[in-house]
């Protein structure tokens, strides 16, 4: 047998609707590349079911409206201008392939700045053929100048293959009458930043009889909001436009169990809404920007009494308010000022999460389940003060997880204050065992991370240490693991030997990978293994640079490690 025969393609084998599976995992610019590798993978892209057109894939700038009052020089202009024409003509190529082939979409996603009302045909025209490719996901995220707004086709309306529809910067009024809407297998819609008046909302929660989850956010056009009687609502989220005065929340689905209400952080709105509720069956409910009082807790508990998920955000606690649940098993706090007067009897509590960078005495006595706090903190905050304060804080309130954010930016010192020498002459407490420790570090300017691991394990004990990467810190993570295995010899305790203190250093006894993509559990983290995990590091943030050149957002990775004490 010729050992250097080629081998056959079996990929390429394989049935078309599977190698559109695998397409489907790949980012845009990847998936398009594949068309390159045959006729057949040709093929396979041109009948790909999920057609994705977003102007940041031919240009960063095709977001500005006007480039000429932005002042940018002429030929930048033109740049801008052709890669709008090159990105128009990729969706016209695009949908008259799919059209002529007769192909059923599975998505359509369209993300376009209109510069001008002359494209307004234009987009008229390519909804017309998604109409008629059976579309089954419709996503329009358009961004017009001078508060214009985009009037949906009535074509689209009528369209009975969607399930999934998402607008963005639409005006759906004159075109919203109940013989009009035809939706019959419409599951999600979400609109956000665009105009509908109350009629309109009411013509498509009585007329769509499939709908599941409504969402509504900063949309203009209404004052009122009142749903009632549908039958399949399970989750409705609603954030009003900050220049909206909203009169009245009223909602009766007796089959809703999701309900996220946002008001923006100021001014803070009444609780008193509640009672204008009847949702019987409400397990998970959010709300941010609103008082809370001892009146508004109970209103809450005794209004939904399935309730098992409550968050509060950027919520103010007026007076000593008492929240009393036995049903009760997540409870979110974020931002919430003076929460220092809540108090907290929830004994069948999982998760009791508290985020803010107020460290409160918090009554949660009566609390069970996992505690976590996250905390953002400046690492030029983190002095042996802090972490006085941060140790009061854990034990009292008796948090097992916690989750630090650390920011460091240009123009701030990127040093801890932090010394052993302040530790004992502060009469610091004794390590607080956590059970786990993650940090997310946002750093924009160099890091010294020998004072950053001192701050951290002189403190804190942790089981477990869980690191979160972005695109921008690999080189931070690397840094932190190399000093948290490489330590200079001699000199670390000569400055505590005579307080009979050890340095943390002495009393970590192991690191080994918990959960680290490539790397088997129980592996010890030594310089060897640091080796293949700063190759890891550095292969992760090739490729997720990739990934940003074609997405707008990249979803941090994460990893974690088991320490020994």
């Amino acid at each position: 047998m010729d050992e250097n025969a080629s081998s056959p393609d079996m990929i390429s084998e394989l049935p078309d609707f599977i190698l559109h599976q695998i397409l489907s995992f790949l980012p845009v610019k990847a998936a398009a590349k594949t068309c390159v590798i045959s006729k057949r993978w040709c093929r396979i892209w041109e009948t790909f079911p999920i057609v994705d057109c977003c102007q940041f894939y031919f240009g960063k700038y095709l977001d500005i409206v006007n480039p000429k009052e932005l002042g940018l020089p002429k030929d930048v202009r033109r740049n801008i201008f052709e890669q709008r024409v090159k990105f128009m003509s990729y969706i016209d190529d695009k949908l008259g392939r799919i059209s002529e082939n007769d192909i059923c979409v599975k998505k359509f996603r369209l993300v376009m700045t209109l510069v001008s009302v002359g494209l307004f045909p234009r987009v008229d025209f390519w909804m017309d053929l998604v109409s008629e490719l059976k579309v089954q996901e419709l996503e329009l995220r358009l961004t017009l100048g001078r508060e214009r707004f985009y009037a949906l086709p009535v074509k689209v309306l009528a369209s009975q293959s969607l399930t999934v529809l998402s607008l963005k910067g639409c005006i759906l009024i004159d075109c919203l009458s109940k013989d009009d809407v035809k939706f019959s297998s419409l599951v999600e819609l979400h609109l956000h930043g665009s105009i509908i008046d109350e009629e309109a909302i009411s013509n498509l929660v009585s007329s769509i009889h499939s709908l599941e989850v409504l969402s509504l956010k900063s949309c203009l056009g209404f004052t009122r909001l009142e749903i009632h009687g549908h039958k399949k609502l399970k989750k409705v989220v609603y954030h009003p436009h900050m220049a909206l005065k909203i009169k009245k929340i009223s909602i009766n689905l007796p089959n809703l169990e999701e309900l996220e209400v946002m008001f923006s952080s100021r001014p803070k709105r009444r609780l008193a809404f509640i009672r204008g509720l009847l949702i019987p069956n409400l397990k998970r409910l959010s709300l941010c920007g609103v008082f809370v009082d001892g009146k508004s807790l109970r209103d809450i508990v005794l209004s939904f009494p399935l309730l098992e998920r409550l968050f509060l955000g950027e919520c103010f606690v007026r007076e000593a308010a008492n929240l009393k649940s036995s049903i009760l098993k997540e409870i979110y706090l974020r931002n919430c000022s003076n929460a220092v007067k809540a108090e907290f009897d929830t004994p069948g509590l999982r998760v009791f999460k508290y985020y803010s960078k107020d460290m409160s005495h918090l009554s949660i006595n009566n609390v069970a389940g996992n505690r976590i706090a996250e905390l953002p903190v400046p690492l030029s905050d983190m002095d042996s003060s802090w972490f006085k304060k941060l140790n009061n804080f854990l034990v009292k309130n008796r948090f097992h997880e916690l989750i630090l954010i650390l920011s460091i930016t240009d123009g701030q010192s990127a040093e801890n204050t932090f010394s052993p020498e302040n530790r004992i002459r502060k009469r610091l407490p004794q390590p607080f065992e956590l059970k786990s420790m993650k940090l997310v570090i946002y750093a924009f300017t160099s890091v010294k991370y020998a004072p950053l691991l001192d701050g951290l394990f002189w403190n804190l004990h942790p089981k477990t240490l869980k690191l979160e990467l972005h695109y921008n810190s690999p080189t931070y993570v690397k840094g932190l693991l190399k000093s948290l295995i490489v330590s200079e010899e001699p000199k670390c305790c000569q400055t505590v030997h005579k307080e009979n203190l050890k340095c943390w250093r002495h009393s970590l006894k192991g690191i080994k990978f918990a959960n680290v993509k490539g790397f088997q559990t129980g592996t010890s983290l030594d310089l060897c293994t640091l080796n293949s995990l700063n190759n890891f590091l550095d292969n992760w943030s090739i490729e997720t640079q990739r990934t940003l050149d074609c997405y707008e957002t990249v979803e941090g990775a994460k990893m974690s490690f088991d320490l020994s004490w």
